[in-house]
């Protein structure tokens, strides 16, 4: 005897789910979490919201990457660095600078390497092949890029930089002379060509190599007076430089400018003077005076990423390490202690500061951790966040974050993956790590186009868009709306294309052909009207322009009755819309108020002509591209006394959905169901607006599966909650 089961999905807090886990009943998030969950948002209360769609800002030169300026809560800008080039916009799309090329020394294949810290108005830029750069706010409109360098002498010697002995300590110098150019004579081969610029110091006074002879000789000016000619082991040279590499790492922590791995030195650490941040002289290690260290372990882990927070954080190939803070929260050249918490190793992406914790790739570009504090271990400690999701996360390159605040609790972390299987799409982790929610999503726009940068300022989430329209790659500045107000990708506006008071030419017309004038835009084909004092409604055939804003128009039926004199030409439909020219060719979708108006392919003229399915003149139209959210449960399942569901056939009977705000939902259950079901049809009625559905919808299906699972989508660009359902299962 066939019998019944109930069972109530709250919620999807716990997201898209693995596939590994399809047989999971044991575990919690099971029934909390979804097979499948596309380019929906996961709400703190537990529900499902089709994820906000983006607004174009502008078209980009090159492909990219955005850094965020955040100068104030009212005064932010988007940097974005392409090919030795940077330009620099305002969340409204407005260029501030403009292929600025100065001092621009990163490459294409460099941009997501980079790494950059902020204090006040100027952001720092460091890679380790790259002298450091920074770039600089004149003004709210003008942006700067200039060379980084270390703190000087008022006499012009020395410079306060690092300096470190990269050669045998037993390895000794001389010279032939105290002053001007001498010839420096090392005691083993230490020198070559790649010296020729390199500063060293002889009794921490500073000479500058001008030529090469041999490993062993160079020359030299002197910059400061030498003390003597001595042959000594008291020399060293640049830390940082052309010939030993650049530091990769930046940040700002404990009031001081943080440096840390550099090619010849992947484990150091430096830091500047306090409140000194171009000040990196080591002098007496007095408590204000710079750091240079070096992680020490059983094998040398290069320093890729530092992060500040309660402590500074350190982020290795091989490890996570903190330093803790002092009590007086100073950190000085004596007190400094580099500590290893954790051994997973972090991938080139940088870190961010997430829901009270750091969140990292791990370098297997398969996992993502927050590295946190807990005052039980008192220390650090690293977990995986995407266990349960582990197949979303694809080798991402750049990570964003949005804080929640009073209205929206829940914050998102977005992981741009550049993996092959996931490329351009966003991996998307929702958190209230007060309520234990955390759960995934994956974000994605039209097919075939992709993401290819994101950053967030404020309350602003920022995205490059790499698009082919009218068959070219393009890249298009982005921005995602706040909630639910933008339903389509790349949304523009649509200007509606007025043709003014159409007036009859003359009234002795008659047969196929009406003479008009009055137009302020051409009449074009297939554009419906009617006549003042004549119901009948004409289609436009074709159209001869005879001049002076008149033209003739050939017209599907006879003239039902001779027009009056400078009747009025009302248009019915067929109305012109003007769009924006990257969708030239392009196949958009169209949508005012709460009413989808449809698809319509752009003409070369950057015109749409809404279609009979739009019934009426709109105005307020927005076009763009549209994207499928989609959410398909995990195997409705259930443990009974005589043991689980699982494998066995059992068939979808009944699902009661409740919805919050909705129009327009398909549903089907299992691959047998062949029928959907959609709540509301949509369509434009000329001066009336659709209410958004708020209610509880009942379904009834048919067919057996061994897997049954209930998948919910929306195929027209609107507005779309779903807060869980009740389901009926029945089998044997």
């Amino acid at each position: 005897m066939a019998r019944t089961l109930r069972t109530v999905i709250t919620n999807f807090s716990s997201g898209e789910l693995n596939p590994l886990l399809a047989t999971r009943t044991d575990v919690g998030s099971y029934f909390q979490g979804a097979k499948n969950c596309k380019n929906f948002s996961l709400l703190a209360e537990g529900g499902l919201m089709r994820r906000p769609g983006t607004s174009y800002l502008a078209t980009l030169p090159a492909q990219c990457r955005l850094i965020p300026f955040i100068f104030s809560d009212d005064e932010v800008a988007i940097i974005v660095l392409s090919n030795n080039r940077m330009d620099v916009y305002n969340v409204s799309g407005t260029a501030l600078t403009s292929n600025y090329t100065t001092n621009c020394n990163w490459t294409t294949a460099q941009l997501f390497e980079l790494n950059f810290a902020q204090f006040g108005d100027t952001i720092y830029i460091t890679h380790r092949n790259n002298a450091i750069r920074k770039i600089f706010r004149e003004s709210a409109s003008s942006f700067v890029v200039n060379t980084f360098s270390f703190d000087t002498h008022s006499s012009g010697y020395p410079i306060y930089e690092p300096y470190y002995k990269y050669e045998p300590s037993a390895t000794t110098i001389g010279t032939s002379g105290t002053s001007g150019s001498v010839t420096v004579t090392a005691s083993a081969n230490t020198f070559s060509a790649s010296w020729v610029g390199v500063k060293i110091r002889k009794d921490k006074k500073t000479m500058t190599i001008t030529g090469y002879t041999s490993a062993t000789v160079v020359t030299a000016t002197v910059n400061e007076t030498l003390a003597n000619t001595t042959a000594t082991t008291d020399w060293d040279e640049q830390t940082i430089s052309l010939l030993r590499g650049y530091p990769q790492a930046v940040t700002f922590h404990s009031n001081r400018l943080w440096f840390g791995g550099l090619f010849s030195r992947p484990a150091a650490v430096l830091a500047s003077k306090a409140s000194e941040y171009t000040n990196f002289d080591v002098d007496d290690a007095g408590a204000s005076d710079a750091i240079d260290v070096d992680i020490s372990g059983d094998q040398v882990n290069e320093v890729r990423h530092m992060l500040s927070g309660k402590d500074l954080m350190i982020f290795t190939d091989g490890g996570e390490y903190y330093v803790p803070s002092a009590q007086d929260n100073t950190i000085t050249p004596s007190n400094i202690a580099i500590k290893r918490q954790t051994p997973y190793g972090i991938s080139r992406t940088s870190p961010v500061m997430f829901d009270q914790a750091a969140g990292f790739c791990q370098k297997n570009g398969k996992t993502i951790r927050e590295f946190v504090y807990s005052d039980i271990e008192d220390g650090y400690k690293s977990t995986s966040v995407s266990i349960l999701a582990q197949h979303l996360i694809d080798s991402p390159k750049q990570v964003a974050i949005m804080k929640g605040n009073f209205v929206r609790p829940e914050q998102y972390a977005f992981f741009l993956n550049n993996g092959s299987t996931h490329t351009g799409k966003l991996s998307v982790f929702h958190s209230v790590r007060d309520e234990k929610i955390a759960g995934w999503t994956q974000w994605s726009t039209r097919s075939g186009d992709t993401f290819d940068s994101i950053v967030s300022l404020n309350e602003n989430l920022i995205v490059v868009g790499k698009r082919t329209l009218n068959s070219s790659t393009v890249y298009t500045l982005e921005k995602f709306a706040d909630e639910d107000t933008t339903t389509l990708d790349c949304e523009t506006s649509a200007t509606l294309n007025q043709k003014g008071t159409p007036l009859v030419d003359g009234g002795s017309q008659s047969g196929t052909t009406l003479i008009a004038d009055g137009f302020t835009s051409a009449p074009v084909v297939n554009e419906k009207f009617t006549i003042a004092g004549n119901a009948t409604e004409y289609t436009i055939q074709a159209v001869t322009n005879n001049g002076s804003g008149e033209y003739s128009l050939n017209l599907d039926k006879t003239l039902a009755a001779t027009p009056s004199d400078n009747a009025v030409i009302t248009l019915t439909e067929g109305f012109l819309h003007t769009v924006n020219a990257i969708y030239t060719t392009e196949k958009i979708n169209a949508v005012a108020g709460n009413s989808s108006l449809g698809e319509y392919t752009v003409s070369g003229s950057n015109t749409i002509t809404l279609t009979s399915s739009a019934g009426a003149q709109a105005t307020g139209v927005k076009v763009g591209f549209n994207y499928i959210p989609t959410v398909e449960t995990m195997p409705i399942d259930k443990e009974l006394p005589e043991g689980s569901l699982t494998g066995l056939p059992r068939r979808i009977s009944r699902a009661i959905v409740d919805i919050n705000s909705t129009l327009d939902m398909t549903i089907k259950a299992a691959d047998k169901t062949a029928k959907s079901l959609v709540i509301q049809q949509i369509g434009f009625t000329a001066g009336s607006d659709l209410s958004p559905v708020t209610a509880k919808k009942e379904f009834f299906f048919l067919g057996y599966d061994k897997n049954p699972t209930i998948t919910i989508s929306q195929d027209d660009p609107l507005p779309m909650k779903l807060l869980g359902m009740q389901v009926e299962v029945v089998f044997a």
